[in-house]
């Protein structure tokens, strides 16, 4: 062990936390957590748990740093931060790295179901299907004591957001909730909306039904969302027959239509046993490099449908580590664990796992391995699933890699290149008039997006519109940087792609003389009639005999223009909708900056309650109420900024 290292972990805590091991260059390597902080660093140097990846990992680590949380738990939930933030060279990685969505039922005086991926560090989550512990009204102020936030209630995650949007469409086709954004008053009823008209919302806008009445409605779509379907079939089956019994068919048969659309609801629900218990259901499937985690949520006894989990950098790694990186994946979302879990092996420190996931549910949570009867039934389902999924995986990919080898080879052929492009660059221009000029640089690296290589640029040229002089700026500043040996722009492309005809293609081809790179190919695809143009050629080329070389170069730019798009978008809407919120009457410049401190985005601003906006420092309720109306009305459709930088990285991978 490098002596500095070993000094700076015989310096660190007994407590809780995770650390980070980085290279020479101060670059994380790899992430974990401990219960123990100093006893798990020191484990890392004896002798005894050296082997295979572990070993390469500490000959290269110079310095650890670590992060001490109150609890194992928090531990938990930190690791998985750190690695999804970093992702280090020597943890396993998850192959589909995404966020999954959630229900969140707003905080209203008629609540509405919204969609919400990134939540509140101190959101708790209910997990469709499980049973909340504490009934309370939705209105309740205690309530914000039991899940220890302010604006709703959150249900998920959701694996599949089929089955989250068929959720939210139940609510307002079977109970009425409303899915309207505008602020209700009881006392000035409005014009309702279509959804009243065709019966999917009980229409708290006409005044009709008091807040009373609808927290009732609430109160039922709180027990589909917990998977309790049957509760509330029971109850529609009494109103069908108390409707039948009074002869009146047409309200019967409206309840029987009801009971229906629930029944199709529980298609997720697989099995149904006779004990009511809760469990997950973990599944391994392991080959080569990659592994597959499947892990089935039994809830009330009814198994709903499976998370699969795909991971890779796993060669070397025990069953086991490749269930411990799936926990920290699955529960490190906020999924609340169950009372038991069933493993196909046991963990290493199962006692520590148990005591983790326990504060995390806030009881107490059991592992085991079954060796026989019905738990080992499902276990070994839950591994063939897994297995089911590896193979289709790799398929996937051994399919898509041999598609984009012979686009690649189609190119390289086609523009009379000696080696198959390995990385290709395109560039595009997005304005409007001249105002708010973006460039976007997407990077496809064998065949396949590399989203990690993104870049956006704000063009500097001012004066009159020239896309010419913009497409040279941008890939001018783009070599240059490269050249200069800034790592966020190597290494350099084999071959430029830029979006337009011969006169965008002159134009690239000057920047690269000029600079001293001509050994760069260099093609331009034009939008009209998607026509292939090199430097020096005044006919485009004939692409009949290499049509997957010409798709590859049309992905390219699509998703160029896409992702330029989308820059100048949320750059137009900041200057708009900065610009206009000074129109709302009593917001100033030291009120709107207090806004935009409060809350991170216009939309998160359109969505928060009036009492919300009144509480941001400086504001009063008049102002609230204006603010409140003014986004409903207004900037409900706005695409709030997003804050990065020009020649930065995008802060969200585009999809």
């Amino acid at each position: 062990m490098d002596q500095s290292l070993e000094h700076k972990i015989k310096a660190s805590p007994h407590e809780p936390g995770a650390y980070i091991f980085k290279d020479d260059d101060g670059k994380p390597i790899y992430v974990g957590k401990a219960g123990d902080l100093r006893n798990r660093l020191l484990q890392h140097f004896r002798g005894d748990s050296v082997g295979g990846w572990a070993e390469v990992m500490h000959e290269r680590a110079r310095d650890v740093d670590w992060i001490v949380t109150r609890s194992e738990m928090e531990a938990l939930l930190l690791e998985s931060n750190l690695i999804k933030e970093h992702k280090p060279l020597y943890n396993i990685r998850l192959a589909d790295d995404k966020s999954y969505p959630y229900l969140k039922l707003t905080n209203e005086l008629f609540p509405r179901l919204i969609v919400v991926r990134d939540l509140p560090k101190d959101a708790r989550v209910r997990i469709p299907g499980g049973r909340g512990k504490l009934r309370r009204g939705l209105h309740d102020p205690r309530r914000h004591e039991v899940y220890g936030m302010r604006d709703g209630l959150i249900f998920g995650p959701y694996p599949q957001a089929s089955i989250m949007w068929r959720m939210r469409d139940i609510a307002g086709q079977v109970f009425g909730l409303r899915h309207c954004r505008r602020a209700l008053d009881p006392s000035k009823p409005t014009r309702p909306c279509l959804n009243y008209h065709i019966k999917r919302c009980v229409g708290p806008c006409r005044g009709e039904i008091s807040a009373a009445e609808y927290d009732q409605v609430v109160d039922q779509v709180i027990l589909l969302l917990e998977g309790r379907t049957e509760d509330v079939k029971k109850q529609f089956q009494e109103r069908m027959e108390a409707a039948a019994a009074e002869l009146d068919f047409e309200r019967a048969a409206a309840w029987r239509d009801k009971i229906r659309v629930l029944d199709a609801a529980g298609e997720d629900q697989l099995i149904n046993n006779a004990e009511e218990r809760d469990q997950d259901v973990i599944g391994v499937a392991m080959e080569e490099d990659f592994a597959v985690v499947d892990v089935f949520p039994v809830r009330q006894g009814r198994l709903l449908a499976p998370e699969h989990l795909s991971f890779s950098h796993v060669r070397g790694r025990t069953t086991a580590e490749v269930i411990e990186a799936a926990f920290g994946v699955h529960y490190g979302q906020n999924a609340t664990p169950p009372r038991q879990i069933l493993l196909p092996e046991p963990l290493d420190e199962t006692a520590q796992w148990e005591k983790m996931l326990g504060e995390l549910r806030e009881g107490k949570v059991e592992m085991a391995v079954p060796r026989r009867g019905e738990k080992r039934r499902m276990v070994e389902l839950a591994d063939k699933n897994a297995k089911l999924n590896l193979v289709r995986l790799q398929e996937e990919r051994g399919r898509k890699r041999r598609e984009n080898l012979a686009a690649l080879n189609d190119l390289a052929e086609t523009l009379e290149m000696d080696e198959r492009p390995a990385r290709i660059e395109c560039y595009d221009i997005s304005n409007l008039q001249g105002q708010e000029a973006v460039g976007s640089m997407v990077v496809f690296t064998d065949g396949l997006p590399d989203k990690k290589h993104y870049r956006r640029f704000k063009i500097r040229l001012e004066g009159k519109p020239d896309d010419y002089a913009m497409m040279a700026e941008m890939i001018r500043r783009r070599l240059r940087r490269g050249a200069a040996g800034d790592e966020k722009f190597l290494p350099l492309p084999d071959l430029i792609l830029v979006d337009g005809g011969k006169g965008q293609v002159s134009t690239a081809a000057k920047v690269l003389e000029d600079e001293g790179m001509e050994q760069i190919a260099l093609v331009g695809l034009a939008k009209r009639e998607e026509e292939v143009f090199v430097p020096g050629a005044s006919e485009p080329l004939n692409m009949e005999g290499h049509p997957r070389g010409g798709f590859l170069l049309q992905r390219l730019r699509d998703e160029a223009h896409r992702f330029a798009h989308s820059y100048h978008e949320g750059l137009r809407s900041r200057t708009v909708t900065r610009s206009q919120l000074d129109m709302v009457s009593g917001i100033g410049h030291t009120r709107r900056a207090a806004l935009f401190r409060a809350f991170p985005s216009i939309q998160a601003m359109s969505e928060a309650s009036v009492e919300e906006l009144a509480a941001v420092e400086g504001m009063n309720l008049p102002a609230a109420r204006k603010l409140h109306a003014f986004l409903l009305d207004a900037l409900h459709e706005a695409r709030p900024f997003t804050g990065e930088r020009e020649d930065d990285p995008p802060t969200e991978e585009p999809t």
